[in-house]
Parts: C-alpha cells; sequence; structure tokens
C-alpha cells in the first residue's frame, strides 16, 4: 500500500468520512490548482480542514471545559438537546439560518451554533448522536459563556467511528399519565389523533403567529398538544407517530393542561412503536347527547339563531344557537373566533370541531368554541331542514299547559308586570359564565377556582299572561337586550347619569307593558318562588 493510501486511511479514520468522500476531496482541490497540487498535497490540504496532523499522532481533542474564546479547536461531544433551524435578519438584509445544540462530554457542556448551511445538520442529529467537529470556534455568547460556532472552515461528523469515551445521556421516557403543570423540557413519543392543521393569527404587537393542534396518545392516556410558529408547519396525518422534544405544559383557555412546543422545541418523527388500538374515526356528537363536561368536542347542526359579536373586558364573543332533531344548545364564540358569528345565518348547517362544553347559569350544558376551535359552513352535511328540527323541537303551548322541564316550548302572551326590584346587570366569569362576585381585591370564580375579569351581562324578569295564566320569565344576555331594546353599555349609562339601577327599567316599562311577545324557551322549577318560571331561548 502507499503512502498517499496509509494518509488516506488515516484521514478516512480520524475524519469519520468514507473513503469515495476524502478522494472526492482531494480532486476537488487537485482541480482548484489546475493540476499543481500532487496527490499528497492534497490529501495533506483535506488532512489539514480536518484539523489532522501528519505527525503519526492523532489530532488533538479538547475537552469542552477547557474551549477558550478566539481559538479553534477539534471536539467530541454528545448531544444533550437538540434545537430546530431559525431564520433571521442580518443588520446588512440579507437571511440567515442558524440551529443549536447542547454537547456534553466527561468535563462538562457547551453550546454548539451551526450556522447557515449548517444549521440544517439539526435535522439529522438526534438525542444521544456523538457529534466530532474539527476546527470548530470558541466565541463569548451573549450570556458571556464560550459557546462553540460551527463555521465554513469546521468539518462535522455525526456518530464518528472513534476511540473516544463520551458519557451516555441518561434519558427519561415520560408518559402522558406522569405529564403535569409547569413542567418544562419535556421529551415525549405519542400518536397523533384529531390533527387540526395550522392557522394565523395577529399578536399584540402586530407579527404574525402560526398555531396547529392534536390530540396526542399513548398507552397511558391523551392530552392536547399545540404547536406554536416553526413547529406549526409541520405537516402531520392523523396517526402518525413522533417524538416531542423540549415541550413544556400549561393551562388552556378552559383550565384544561396542555402540551405545547414552542421555537426552542422539536417535533421529529420516530421509529419508535406504541400499543395503542387503530385510531377510529372522528364522531360527530348528537346534540342531545352533549354533556357539560366534555373536551375535543364535534357535532354538526342547524343554526337557530346567531347573536353578533360585543365587547367583554379581555376581547370579543358572540354566540349561536343550534339545533338538530334531538335537541337545541347555545354556542359561545370566543375572541377571534366571534367573527364566525358575522358570516352566519338562520339555516346554515354548520360543523364544530374541536370545542368544549361548559354548564351555563342553570347547569345546561353550552358549546364553547376557542382559539384552538372551528366552525365550518356546509350545505351538504346530512342535517335535516329548519322547518323539521323547528317543527320537531318547538310546541307551542297555552301558558296553563306547561310543565317543569319542558324544552323548546313556544308560548305567546303580553307583558304585564316587569320586575323593577332585580338588579339587571350583573357580572360573570368570562370562561364558564357562572356569576361571579368583588370581594373586595377582585371577582373570584368560585367554579373555576381564580381571579377573572368579569363580564358584564343583563338579567330581565317579567311576567307574561295569556288567555290561560300567566308566568314568571327569566331572560339572560342578549335576549334581555332584545327585550329591553338597550344593550348592557347603554344600560349602563343610563345608571351612571342617573344613579338608579332601575332607571332603564323604568324608563322602559310604559312601552314594553302590554306589549305582545313570542318566546321560546324551556320550564324549570323555582325553589325560591315556588313556582314554575320561564326562561326565555329565543324572542321571536
Amino acid at each position: 500500500m502507499s503512502e498517499v493510501e496509509n494518509l488516506i486511511k488515516k484521514v478516512v479514520k480520524e475524519s469519520g468520512k468514507s473513503e469515495k468522500e476524502v478522494r472526492a476531496m482531494m480532486e476537488k482541490r487537485k482541480e482548484a490548482t489546475h493540476g499543481l497540487l500532487s496527490d499528497y498535497g492534497a490529501i495533506y490540504a483535506v488532512a489539514k480542514e480536518f484539523g489532522i496532523g501528519f505527525n503519526n499522532e492523532k489530532s488533538v481533542i479538547t475537552k469542552l471545559s477547557d474551549i477558550e474564546a478566539q481559538k479553534a479547536f477539534n471536539i467530541v461531544g454528545r448531544v444533550k438537546a437538540v434545537y430546530p433551524p431559525k431564520a433571521f435578519d442580518r443588520k446588512d438584509g440579507s437571511k440567515g439560518r442558524l440551529s443549536s445544540l447542547i454537547l456534553l462530554d466527561d468535563s462538562g457542556e457547551r453550546r454548539m451554533i451551526l450556522w447557515d448551511s449548517n444549521s440544517e445538520l439539526a435535522n439529522n442529529i438526534s438525542k444521544g448522536d456523538v457529534i466530532s467537529a474539527k476546527n470548530i470556534y470558541g466565541k463569548e455568547g451573549i450570556n458571556k459563556e464560550v459557546e462553540l460556532h460551527a463555521t465554513s472552515l469546521t468539518n462535522i461528523s455525526i456518530n464518528p467511528k472513534l476511540d473516544v469515551d463520551i458519557p451516555k445521556i441518561k434519558t427519561k421516557k415520560i408518559r402522558i399519565k406522569n405529564l403535569k403543570k409547569d413542567m418544562d423540557s419535556v421529551d415525549i413519543v405519542c400518536r397523533v389523533s384529531s390533527y387540526y392543521p395550522m392557522t394565523e393569527f395577529n399578536r399584540a404587537d402586530g407579527s404574525v403567529g402560526y398555531r396547529a393542534s392534536f390530540i396526542a396518545e399513548d398507552e397511558t392516556g391523551k392530552i392536547r398538544a399545540v404547536l406554536w410558529d416553526d413547529a406549526a408547519k409541520t405537516k402531520l396525518s392523523n396517526g402518525d407517530i413522533i417524538r416531542l422534544e423540549n415541550a413544556y405544559m400549561r393551562e388552556g383557555l378552559n383550565q384544561e393542561l396542555e402540551l405545547q412546543l414552542g421555537n426552542r422545541g422539536r417535533l421529529i418523527s420516530t421509529e419508535e412503536k406504541l400499543k395503542l388500538p387503530p385510531i377510529e374515526s372522528e364522531k360527530d356528537i348528537v346534540i342531545g347527547d352533549i354533556t357539560s363536561d366534555m373536551s375535543n368536542l364535534s357535532t354538526i347542526g342547524r343554526v337557530l339563531e346567531v347573536y353578533k359579536p360585543r365587547a367583554y373586558s379581555k376581547g370579543m364573543m358572540s354566540s349561536i344557537i343550534i339545533g338538530d332533531k334531538s335537541g337545541s344548545i347555545r354556542v359561545v364564540l370566543w375572541d377571534e373566533k366571534s367573527n364566525i358569528a358575522n358570516e352566519l345565518k338562520k339555516g346554515d348547517a354548520i360543523r364544530i370541531r374541536n370545542a368544549y362544553s361548559r354548564p351555563n347559569l342553570n347547569n345546561e350544558p353550552e358549546i364553547y368554541v376557542g382559539k384552538y376551535g372551528d366552525v365550518n359552513i356546509n350545505p351538504d352535511l346530512k342535517v335535516p331542514p329548519l322547518k323539521d328540527i323547528e317543527k320537531k323541537l318547538i310546541k307551542e303551548k297555552n301558558i296553563i299547559d306547561l310543565e317543569n322541564k319542558d324544552r323548546y316550548v313556544r308560548i305567546n302572551g303580553s307583558i304585564v308586570e316587569i320586575d323593577e326590584g332585580r338588579r339587571l346587570v350583573y357580572t360573570t366569569c368570562p370562561y364558564c359564565d357562572k356569576r361571579v362576585e368583588n370581594q373586595g381585591l377582585g371577582h373570584f370564580c368560585e367554579h373555576c377556582g381564580q381571579e377573572v375579569d368579569p363580564v358584564l351581562n343583563m338579567i330581565l324578569s317579567f311576567t307574561i299572561e295569556d288567555e290561560s295564566g300567566n308566568i314568571r320569565a327569566i331572560a339572560f344576555k342578549e335576549n334581555a337586550e332584545k327585550i329591553i331594546d338597550m344593550d348592557v353599555e347603554e344600560v349602563m349609562n343610563v345608571i351612571g347619569e342617573t344613579q338608579d339601577e332601575s332607571m332603564p327599567i323604568k324608563e322602559a316599562k310604559d312601552r314594553l307593558i302590554n306589549q305582545k311577545i313570542t318566546l321560546i324557551g324551556r320550564v324549570r322549577y323555582s325553589d325560591f318562588s315556588d313556582q314554575l318560571e320561564f326562561i326565555v331561548d329565543e324572542v321571536v
């Protein structure tokens, strides 16, 4: 074997490159010198690039703890964490990319920065891999700690065959059932179920953000996973087995724990197996079967009533009433979803996905659609026609024939009395819709167990009478506003100007007494008054 061949073998062994790659690098250097460089010169140039000396000794490997700023080194370390590539703007206006690793050896840890073309290596590196880097540069970072920076002259090998003892990484496989509030640096293998693709949203600073979500599951349970920005752009399919690295736990809007993955985390496919049954196709729940404590809720129905968006202390909200032949239910659309109400009209067939349900003031279920939910109009949905739903749900009765727990009842009559002694405006929790009171230091929701910024709502108590009898009726929120013909802000203005909480009712009383009205609603028994009451769902 010639001396050149021996030198090539040496470079192959110490660089981690294949012989074919080394020879290609030699030819490239010879071509660049138009044939002036010999095989000896070419292999020497390649060896220098890898930091390999020809003094019959191996290239010096520096411990991570001994790295200094403003010097180049050869290092070997094991990957403790991988942070995915991200783009940035340079001062000169050009675009750049970087990713980073946390490396460790038996002396300590260092952050390693991969710039531009090297940044894509992060996509091929996994936690636990061994990294060999020749001619890597030490530089002081923002926190004054010395970092490793891979430049265009740095040569990086993944899992090279080197006789170097690198500590193993102790990894603990976290299961979904063991996830807890405020956990950070979570690594987990899960299956994608009920995937909801990326959507855009506007942040408070005017920038555009991206969000996607899915239900993550393993053998121990399920949890919602939320992907932000670059992670959200990863296209997933139901059934994918993936690994989330450096995720964290947070509470969502409905106080349920969520697994979240931001720009410091990574989502990668994995060959690991999970012992899970096949994914069931997403089922739409019949409205009559919806209870007050559901999550990941999907249903279809036809719009029976639309209430336009209005402001509350933290943003916007709107609501709709939907129904099928089994029943009807109120759907609350929060914040960015509230504008959906502007696109809907009575009779539209819609599908709701990724929602959740909560009890209202009367402990009846309502559907909440938050930032992860979807409402889509689809005329091809198999929902009965509007007239069939109304005919099925709504029964017209005389007041004397009303019975406790009647639902979807239409009554016709005249307003004969308005309760002036009952407060017209009250405060509710923006999350669960339960009434809250000011406890001196703020409003506390006992149902949610936290302080909240309350929402102002209206409640109107009045008596309706027909030829057969009369009953006390109670209208909340939009229905109360419709009857009194004033929204909550107008009512607050009148109260503020007159310093009289009953003044809005007094002003409306002359107009409302003896006014004919048609109501759709339900009947309940009041322990307080020992009488039946009519709860208004819709003012016709």
